[in-house]
This record gives C-alpha cells, structure tokens and sequence, in this order.
C-alpha cells in the first residue's frame, strides 16, 4: 500500500516539473529549434510538438518519457534572462501615421489656469509666455485686467494642425508648439507652466508613469517638476531644460515627503531601489531616453539590485556610469544637485530641427 502511495506521488511530481519545463520552452521558443529537432527524432507517428502544444493547453498527457538534451533548460532560462535585461539596439524613431505621430497615452487638449490671490494678467502673460492678444482670443468673455481668486483661465490650446517641435540642444535651443503634461490624481504635477515638451517627452513619461501606478497602486505620490517653458528658452535655474526633451521626477520613497510643494532629499535609507530601477528600467525599455542624471551612490544602489534580480554584466556596464565618477557611454550618469530627483532627457525625433 505504501509503496502504491510512494509511485503516485513521484508520478505527481514528475508531471509538475515537465510541465513546468514544457511551459518555459513553449514560451521562449515555441515552434523554435529545440522541440524542431526532438520532433525530427521522433517522426510523424510520434510529433513531440503536438504533444507539448496539447500538455501545455491541458488537454492530453505530458510526455514525461521524453529525452531532452542536458543543458536546454539551462540554455531557456539563460535566453530569459539576456531577454528581460536587454536594452533597444538603437534609439527608436516615434512611429506616424498619415504624418502625425502616434500617441496612446491621455492628451491635454486645453489648459486651464485658477488664478490665486494677487495675480495678474502680466503675471499670467510671464508664466505662460502667451501675449494679451492671445489670452483675450481665448478668453473672450472675460476681463483680464480684472481677475478674481479662484477664476478660471484658458491659458493653452491644442491645434491639432501643428507638431511639438524641438529645436537645437538641450542647454541652447527652444520649443515650438509644445503640449503640457497630463494632470493626474495619482502624481503632482509642482508648476503646470513648466511642464510643456514635445509629443514624445510628455507621451514617454505618461505612459511610464501611468505603468508604475498600475504596477504599485499604493505607492506614494511622485512630484514631477520641470520640462520646458512653453516656448523654450533659458528656465532658471537650469541650464538645460530649454527644448523640451528633459524632465525632472522625484524618487520613490519607503517614507512619503514631508510636503508635496518642492523636491525633497532623500537619503539612501529612505530611497525605494525596487521601485526606482522598476521606473528606470521601464523608461529604457521605451527605447527613448538618450540620458538618465542620478546621484552615483543611488546607481550603486540600483546597480546592486539589477544584479540581484538577475541582470546581465553588460547591462549593468551600459546603464550605470557607477563605479566611475565621469565618462564613459553608460546611460545613467551622475551629476551634482540630483539627490532629491532624477533628470530624464529624451532622443532627438526627425520632426526635430538641428536637434543635438
């Protein structure tokens, strides 16, 4: 009776692991070379393929008498892994359609400004960098030069006509028909005015953003900071941030800031790495990011913990600038001031001109 008992539990066991076994290698190779090849040694009578096909949807046995080669298991789990951590060979260029880029993230057709107390028209004309002609155009029905606390006033629209355009480098060039990034519950946008880019920069950072709420719906709130003017141009205290193509994030945190009005230092105790190298893995695999600033002692961080997730040594060599402290052609770099947010900047689109 024992002994009955014993034989069905090991054959249990057995079916586990071969399908296990069987789901790995139908996920990484499906119809690919190595059921090809033990197909080929079985002949038509007895197609090894069918049978996995069958195991693997349920139906039918798993042929557990099946002679693998020794080390394909090995070689699976190994292509999973080069897999999960590789990066894009090249940047990517942002896919059009009938000349207008493709965006599937929420868009911002209008922007609205509540004004606050002691704001003026001169004052709404300086942060948005519109002129009197255009706000009254927006505003029709409303006098301007008479603001109340708590009116609301159109400040931007979209023309559906015209493309965000970047124009020159990052530390000297400019902006032409910008978008503003999307409000959301989930995150703080800290000054509206200065969170206009091109299409790809605000679509690139949404979509991130909405993935890593999805992903952590209890994590706390991000601040995102500043993009670009809504035409460009010199941004205090930056020196770059003037075409677009760069935005500032704050880290994710084990502990919630102690306010949502400005960036906040972040000690290494208190920086959530899983979630950080989940935000800047996701960001890479876009396909988009040209750079990543980060303070070096948080790549050694994120550095230490891609590798425990099973990240390959090339990766790690072509993300983090860290153990060095300049140079090289790594994609995160580390740059004074960015303790308490990280800087994304964006590849130049063909839609660019003279974009470096």
């Amino acid at each position: 009776m024992l002994a009955r008992i014993v034989r069905e539990y090991t054959g249990v066991v057995a079916r586990a692991v071969s399908l296990v076994a069987i789901v790995l290698m139908w996920t990484v190779f499906g119809t690919g070379a190595e059921v090809s090849q033990v197909e080929a040694q079985q002949g038509p009578s007895g197609s090894i393929a069918g049978s996995l096909r069958l195991a693997a949807s349920g139906f039918g046995p798993v042929p557990t008498n099946t002679i693998l080669p020794p080390d394909t298991l090995e070689r699976i789990a190994k292509r999973i892994r080069q897999e999960r951590w590789s990066l894009p060979p090249d940047a990517k260029e942002w896919p059009f359609e009938a000349g207008t880029p493709v965006v599937k993230t929420t868009r911002v057709d209008e922007l609205w400004h509540t004004v606050e107390p002691g704001q003026t028209l001169r004052r709404l004309r300086l942060m948005y960098k519109v002129s009197n002609y255009q706000l009254r155009k927006l505003n029709p029905d409303i006098n301007l030069r008479d603001l109340d606390a708590g009116q609301r006033i159109l400040v931007w629209k979209r023309n559906p006509e015209k493309i965000a355009k970047s124009y020159g480098a990052a530390h000297w060039g400019r902006l032409y028909n910008a978008e503003p990034l999307p409000d959301d519950e989930k995150y703080v946008i800290l000054y509206p005015h200065r969170t206009f880019g091109t299409y790809y920069t605000v679509s690139e950072v949404k979509r991130v953003l909405d993935n890593y709420y999805e992903k952590y719906p209890d994590a706390h709130k991000l601040m995102v900071g500043d993009i670009s003017f809504r035409r460009g141009r010199s941004m205090h205290p930056h020196k770059s941030h003037r075409s677009g193509r760069d935005i500032d994030i704050s880290y994710p945190r084990h502990e919630p800031p102690p306010n949502y009005r400005r960036f906040h230092y972040v000690r290494r105790s208190n920086l959530d790495v899983k979630k950080t190298l989940s935000l800047m893995k996701d960001l890479l695999d876009g396909g988009y990011v040209e750079y990543v600033f980060m303070d070096r002692w948080f790549q050694k961080l994120l550095r230490e913990e891609a590798l425990a997730q099973g990240a390959t040594q090339e990766w790690v060599e072509k993300v983090f600038q860290y153990p060095d402290y300049s140079g090289g052609t790594a994609i995160i770099r580390h740059s004074p001031g960015h303790r308490n947010h990280f800087h994304v900047r964006f590849t130049c689109q063909p839609t660019d001109r003279r974009c470096e």
